[in-house]
């Protein structure tokens, strides 16, 4: 009785300190402590930040995030109310934590005659963020390729045209211009042309791409486009530092960087040229700005804050120790540090005075998604430039039209009690089997001491399991459930609001949603065409590996080393493998074929992808094939080979019947694995061009971290697993169906 008491106290326990645990927390922190995240080394402004603490009282705890990881590790830490009291944001960024109401509006005072770029911080009317550091870029030239062409820098449109077409003249090898493009390159490159010439993507609200001042700028971008790299931001950049693009619009952090790699190279950089129509030259603005988020506990002094980081001689720890940004401060060009010590950067400084930055808009992300797009479209000659602008016009309004806010009950997360709902069927199992046993006994009382014995194990053996179980239920357990929840609600991780319950509406929306049911399409496609090739090639290596050859263990190693390398590492090699001017590209000229644009052909990009996936995957399975291969008998192959038996009789009679259980869970997992791919195409495409690359699982990241819409991410997880479920449910039913007809 006493054991069944101890049972039943510790199951409780577990219940009500696992609820403890998934409820969502809210860090307590020192009231003489306020936390900052930013995106540079912390060394470099400790010293500044130590002035703070003297003059305020208060401890500053600088954290640094990452340019590639900071942005979801933002939304996540919003998402569970552990952001910290201020932080930096990209200036593209800010309208959809302040359309949500994640960050909290500013009073700028007095800064708002002393700082530029205020634009991407208003929304509403109302100011949420502080510019803190400032980038533009301008226009940079090949002087050796100027001078063979015959020609200068340009000033205007015309010139750019006319400078771009005699450099392209100058040979095949040479590119007049280099036009970038890429998941946020392509608007960025393009928007300072439309810009110059007088038109807006979005005003008021609404979209203007079909504005006959912003189609005559795209007309000029297109024409451009026929004397010009047309590829990635860092296959253009390398093209021009090995002196094959003429010109380029780049950031000013790349001069140091061509001075120090390339000192062989002679460059000049002068302002984006002027629109031939209205005289204006305006250039990208983007900005690091400071904001405050909407769980901060001391609101008062994280301006405080902001206000101290902003002042010109904190600013200036920053920028004099980076070229890649400018202070915001007006008048920043007066400071020795640019006219005495880098004069080059102060035509970078001049265009910022014009430079300007998108509307501030709460669905941003998706407005350039869909522009992008259709710009691409026309860049890639799928359609005419009105056409694909009267698409995204069309597509944008309709996406603005059907974003509202969500109809339905409010729910707090926190105040649900998953440590009853997870745990809760467990312990009454554990309970059901207590009064089981305890029936058996008083059923049969002859058995008292077997039942006993047995009782006494299943309970130890729980109590032995029970910090493991505690561990599943709050890691594996909970994330699930809390997932499965999340999609049946609309939230914003960002957001100021609870989650909306919507029911099925994500579930419904999805199976309309055409660019999901192509991320899958392409999913299907990248399958079928990766899982045979893999398995095939593993099977035909392992029979070889198998056999005794010499160095056998060299090769057996060699073939499993890009298992064991970095996806990032791998990816890259392939970037350089697939560039224009790459070793693939040069095979091909051997033969008199053209080259090809692996990554930024809509035809090839997948298969591309695709072709890296089989290289560094087969040598994997090959291995576990293998060790499969060696745990037949060889009496099997002796006894055949007596009989007549030839080497392909018996790989058919044999080695495949007795090698299906390992062909079958290779064939499990490499299926699993290539339905969820998502780094090789986050590193080598982002979903390019044109979506042909973006995958289910690329598709709910998107969806979920980018675009914050994390019920609708979550119902998208959900119908991945109902498709791997049904592929492995079918693999293993396939198998048994044929086992049984074989018996």
């Amino acid at each position: 009785m006493r054991r069944t008491l101890l049972f039943i106290l510790i199951s409780v326990s577990l219940l009500s300190f696992s609820q403890a645990s998934f409820a969502k927390a809210i860090p307590s922190h020192s009231g003489k402590e306020i936390r900052f995240w930013q995106f540079w080394p912390a060394e470099w402004l400790e010293p500044e930040i130590k002035k703070f603490e003297a003059e305020t009282g208060y401890k500053v705890v600088i954290e640094r995030l990452t340019w590639s990881e900071g942005l979801n590790k933002i939304i996540t830490a919003m998402a569970a109310n552990e952001a910290p009291d201020v932080i930096e944001l990209g200036s593209t960024w800010v309208a959809g934590f302040s359309g949500s109401g994640g960050i909290l509006p500013i009073e700028p005072g007095d800064l708002k005659e002393k700082l530029l770029l205020w634009r991407p911080a208003t929304y509403n009317n109302q100011i949420y963020a502080v510019p803190w550091t400032l980038s533009t870029a301008a226009l940079f030239y090949n002087k050796d390729l100027f001078e063979q062409a015959g020609v200068t820098p340009p000033t205007n449109f015309d010139e750019l045209l006319d400078s771009a077409k005699k450099i392209d003249a100058l040979g095949s090898q040479v590119e007049g211009y280099g036009l970038k493009t890429g998941s946020y390159t392509t608007w960025q490159k393009f928007l300072p042309f439309a810009w110059s010439n007088g038109a807006k993507l979005i005003e008021g609200g609404h979209p203007q791409v079909t504005d006959p001042k912003f189609l005559e700028a795209l007309g000029f971008y297109l024409s451009l486009k026929k004397y010009s790299m047309f590829d990635d931001n860092t296959v253009v950049r390398k093209a021009f530092q090995s002196g094959r693009v003429g010109m380029m619009i780049e950031e000013p952090g790349q001069m140091a960087r061509f001075l120090k790699d390339s000192p062989d190279l002679k460059f000049g950089v002068v302002p984006i040229p002027a629109s031939t129509s209205t005289g204006n030259s305006v250039a990208f603005a983007g900005s690091q700005m400071l904001a405050i988020p909407k769980n901060t506990k001391n609101k008062e002094m994280a301006l405080k804050l902001i206000q101290f980081l902003v002042r010109p001689e904190v600013t200036k720890s920053i920028t004099n120790r980076i070229t890649t940004l400018f202070p915001a401060y007006k008048g920043a060009e007066l400071d020795p540090f640019y006219q005495v010590e880098h004069p080059e950067l102060l035509v970078f400084l001049k265009s910022l005075k014009t430079a300007t930055s998108p509307e501030a808009h709460p669905e941003w992300i998706t407005i350039q998604e869909i522009f992008s797009e259709n710009l691409e479209r026309s860049l890639y000659g799928l359609v005419d430039p009105k056409t694909a602008m009267e698409t995204a016009q069309r597509d944008i309004n309709w996406h603005l039209a059907n974003t509202k806010p969500a109809v339905g009950v409010k729910i707090d997360p926190a105040k649900i009690p998953w440590g009853w709902l997870i745990g809760g069927p467990i312990v009454l199992l554990m309970i059901f089997n207590l009064l089981k046993a305890k029936w058996r006994l008083a059923a049969a009382p002859h058995k008292r001491a077997f039942l006993l014995k047995e009782y006494r194990y299943n309970f130890n053996t729980f109590l032995f399991l029970l910090p493991w179980i505690f561990v599943f239920l709050l890691f594996s357990l909970f994330p699930i459930a809390y997932s499965v929840f999340m999609s049946f609600t609309r939230y914003r991780a960002s957001g100021a609001e609870a989650p909306t319950w919507v029911g099925l509406d994500n579930y419904t929306k999805l199976l309309s949603d055409s660019h999901f049911i192509d991320a899958l399409s392409n999913s299907l496609i990248f399958v079928a065409g990766t899982v045979p090739a893999i398995l095939s090639l593993a099977l035909l290596l392992a029979v070889i590996l198998n056999q005794s050859l010499s160095f056998r263990n060299f090769y057996r190693t060699a073939y499993f080393m890009p298992v064991v390398t970095s996806i990032l590492v791998i990816a890259t090699l392939f970037i350089e493998l697939y560039a224009p001017q790459g070793l693939l590209n040069d095979l091909l000229a051997v033969f008199g074929i053209a080259p090809i644009h692996w990554l930024k052909d809509p035809s090839w990009a997948l298969a591309s992808v695709m072709f890296m996936n089989i290289w560094a995957s087969f040598g994997f399975y090959a291995l576990m094939l293998l060790a499969g291969l060696q745990n037949i008998p060889e009496e099997y192959y002796e006894a055949s080979g007596l009989e007549g038996a030839g080497k392909i009789r018996q790989f058919f009679t044999i080695t495949l019947p007795l090698l299906k259980p390992t062909l079958l869970v290779a064939g499990i997992m490499d299926l699993i694995l290539a339905f969820q791919v998502f780094g090789e195409i986050l590193v080598m495409t982002k979903g390019g061009p044109l979506r042909t690359t973006e995958t289910a699982v690329y598709y709910l990241y998107g969806q979920a971290f980018h675009k914050q819409e994390m019920g609708y991410g979550s119902a998208a997880a959900y119908y991945i697993f109902v498709v791997l479920l049904l592929f492995s449910l079918g693999q293993f039913w396939l198998s048994r169906d044929k086992k049984r007809a074989k018996d």
